[in-house]
């Protein structure tokens, strides 16, 4: 068996249907980590249309494994999580299969990233306040979380969630929506809700048809779950934010658009990228453990240079 054959045994199918550049090449190198990082075999491809098929960047039985993850107290907080949700009222949607199947998807990434900072919380208001400098204690992280407050008549949650004190002891909320390879919902979503909370909001200068169009709909709909809860007078202060990988072309044009569209933008709606993410952690005083995890994060989901030799060995023997 050649070189390439073996590789290509190894890394597992990849989908002929990625047309977008950023996904091959992060579900190539998803592929990588499950062949060579966590020597797992493929798993069951995650579109239902594929049913019967595998693909590369999946595992099976992730949930006995929880090679998922990277560190226990990702595993922690992933499974605390489902356990305290109420399923038939919970608003946001956490589907299993991806969160421990799925190496390409935002779901147990969002637990990698933050699963560490929910049982840290000094070291959360540490790194935090470094993007929100209300910041003076960091109180609770959460994942898919609305609270009761928000007003939307919809399902929309928070990926990752922040409870804070500011100053004077004002109480405050983060929202961050997190991308990996995901596409934001091309649907465009209006309910009556929406504009009433836009019209109470004054957070907005962009017009309400602006903001509801596709491009901005996921965001403009987490923006509401913020706004709808200062409204409410659950929190003294609210912001909300993007959380994506660095090279994220859409993302992040998407993102600095949709933070002109608001008052105070650049302030009311950050955009932290994971690159942003673990060089300010590694500012800090960490420990060693700590630093190792902030290892694992940039090896898993922003060092493609660890698989470009793998790749650039394949695209040899292809030439």
């Amino acid at each position: 068996m050649s070189i390439k054959q073996q590789l290509h045994a190894l890394l597992g199918k990849q989908s002929s249907s990625d047309r977008n550049e950023l996904v091959k090449r992060m579900r190539f190198h998803q592929s990588w980590w499950r062949a060579f990082v966590l020597a797992e075999d493929e798993g069951s491809h995650p579109m239902p249309q594929k049913k019967g098929e595998s693909i590369g960047s999946s595992i099976n039985k992730g949930d006995l494994s929880h090679s998922n993850f990277l560190s226990e107290n990702a595993i922690k907080a992933a499974e605390e999580t489902l356990n305290d949700r109420d399923r038939s009222s919970d608003k946001g949607l956490i589907k299993e299969d991806r969160l421990f199947n799925n190496l390409l998807s935002s779901q147990p990434l969002c637990f990698n990233f933050f699963g560490e900072l929910k049982y840290n919380l000094p070291l959360a208001t540490l790194l935090l306040k470094q993007f929100y400098p209300d910041i003076v204690e960091v109180t609770s992280v959460l994942f898919e979380y609305a609270p009761n407050a928000a007003q939307n008549n919809d399902n929309s949650a928070h990926d990752i969630a922040i409870e804070f004190t500011g100053p004077d002891n004002k109480k405050g909320l983060i929202g961050l929506e997190c991308k990996y390879t995901e596409p934001f919902s091309p649907r465009e979503y209006d309910k009556p809700e929406y504009g009433e909370i836009y019209e109470q909001s004054k957070a907005f200068t962009a017009p309400y048809k602006e903001c509801i169009k596709s491009h901005y709909n996921q965001l403009f709909r987490n923006q509401l779950i913020v706004e709808s809860a200062l409204i409410n007078k659950r929190y003294d202060m609210v912001y909300a934010g993007l959380f994506c990988y660095e090279d994220d072309k859409n993302a992040l044009t998407k993102g600095l658009a949709f933070q002109s569209m608001l008052k105070d933008g650049e302030k009311r709606f950050q955009i932290i990228t994971f690159k942003d993410f673990i060089e300010s952690l590694q500012r800090l005083n960490l420990s060693w453990e700590q630093r190792e995890w902030t290892m694992l994060l940039w090896a898993r989901y922003c060092a493609t240079q660890l698989s470009d030799e793998v790749k650039s060995k394949i695209n040899i023997e292809e030439k």
